[in-house]
């Protein structure tokens, strides 16, 4: 009976350590955090001009102890999309992704605090991403993704993808 009961616990804590993406308000009072959801439309007349992407400007600094350090700006300007720098990326997907709710999220509040990660070492890299949403005076972006545990892996090989170089030493597979 015993290891039945081991498996049940183990299941029940493996399911509550997935958490949820979902934020409750708490009831202690204080103020609301600011609103940093995209518009849901595009004017003509709107910011910058029109077009599918939002309107971000990052400057993002990759360091990796035996490479030298690459420093790149991405520019989403609505209509147009630029990467000023040499950096293996594509422009137009960077700021699709950028336009992306979890990517907005995670680079404007950080990881979650309560997030649970596997302890896997990714390598040293370490990317520094400075800039702003919704032009200067918008929503700021201060935040460092590292390969230090599962959690930075995911987020720079899965969720930041289109935003980061791939980190030095990881090979991708081919086919």
């Amino acid at each position: 009976m015993k290891p039945v009961l081991l498996i049940a616990v183990t299941i029940a804590l493996i399911a509550a350590a997935c958490g949820s993406d979902q934020t409750t308000p708490s009831d202690g009072g204080g103020s609301a955090p600011p609103d940093t959801s995209l518009p849901t439309t595009t004017t003509p007349d709107g910011p910058l001009g029109a077009g599918p992407y939002p309107v971000v400007t990052l400057e993002i600094a990759v360091t990796h102890p035996e490479a030298e350090a690459l420093s790149y700006t991405i520019s989403c300007l609505g209509d147009t999309a630029t990467i000023t720098g040499d950096v293996p990326l594509d422009p137009d997907r960077a700021c699709e992704a950028l336009g992306r709710e979890d990517v907005r999220t995670r680079l404007v509040e950080g990881p979650p605090g309560n997030q649970v990660c596997t302890e896997i070492y990714g390598g040293p890299d370490v990317a520094t991403i400075t800039g702003s949403y919704d032009g200067v005076d918008g929503v700021p972006v201060d935040t460092t993704v590292d390969r230090t545990n599962g959690c930075g892996i995911s987020d720079w090989d899965v969720l930041l993808a289109d935003i980061l170089p791939p980190a030095l030493g990881v090979v991708e597979a081919t086919s």
